[in-house]
């Protein structure tokens, strides 16, 4: 197994990392082809913030793959989706015409939620799109995060940015909240939050969710995989640093 893991940091990441932030496949895409298509699914980008490398994997299809993998594996029409983190609205996308049940999106970046939604309506998802932080206690009503120059990057834990605010939004004022029975997180850090509250969320079962190296080390994975296994959840699937958990039963 460390052998294979060091031939994939060897071999696959320099191939991944070429396809998947080039500079010139990210000036082809800005000049000529500017949307993102994926299957029968066409995303809008009107953003300013889009990094030229980071558009090459619109074109390679690489972005959001391991989420997507994931996403297009595991959910179906039992699946009611949380998704924290709408980004272009490429991910809520695919999982509602997976489960073909609405959707509650969260987004706390003003700059792009006009664009989410958007992308929402025209790929014909049935959704209520939130710009809020989604919370689990009264207080406090605000929160902190920062506007990165590249729209990916934007975070409540990483100051690479500019610091703006966020209205926060009580999980128990949502209407029907405890109805969904899955989250999918992809948040910039923000995954440690709710899974350390998995017990203010009893009523979910799935969790699809991202780990990235900037934001959680070895120690900080296996402490978040203790509380999910500690809250009876399995880890079903992966792909590379995305997982699927879900709940088993109690006989």
């Amino acid at each position: 197994m460390k052998v294979f893991t060091n031939l994939t940091k060897i071999f696959i990441f320099p191939v991944y990392y070429l396809i998947h932030k080039n500079l010139f496949f990210g000036l082809t895409h800005k000049i000529f082809i500017k949307n993102f298509n994926y299957k029968n699914f066409i995303f809008n980008l009107n953003l300013k913030n889009i990094p030229l490398a980071s558009r090459s994997s619109f074109i390679f299809k690489t972005y959001e793959y391991n989420d997507r993998v994931l996403v297009e594996k595991h959910i179906n029409h039992k699946n009611k989706c949380i998704i924290i983190g709408g980004g272009i609205g490429f991910i809520p996308t695919l999982a509602f015409h997976k489960s073909r049940n609405k959707i509650l999106v969260f987004e706390i970046n003003k700059i792009i939620i006009n664009n989410l939604k958007k992308n929402l309506v025209q790929n014909n998802c049935k959704f209520v799109l939130f710009r809020n932080n989604l919370v689990f206690q009264r207080n406090p009503r605000t929160s902190n995060y920062y506007i990165s120059k590249d729209f990916l990057s934007t975070s409540q834990y990483d100051n690479n940015g500019k610091i703006a605010k966020v209205d926060n939004i009580y999980s128990k004022k949502i209407l029907d909240f405890k109805k969904f029975n899955t989250l999918i997180i992809d948040g910039e850090g923000v995954e440690e939050y709710y899974l350390n509250n998995l017990d203010k969320i009893k009523h979910i079962h799935y969790i699809i969710f991202e780990l990235h190296n900037n934001f959680f080390d070895l120690k900080k994975v296996n402490s978040l995989f203790l509380k999910l296994k500690k809250n009876k959840f399995i880890l079903v699937d992966k792909c590379f640093n995305s997982y699927f958990f879900k709940k088993i039963k109690l006989k």
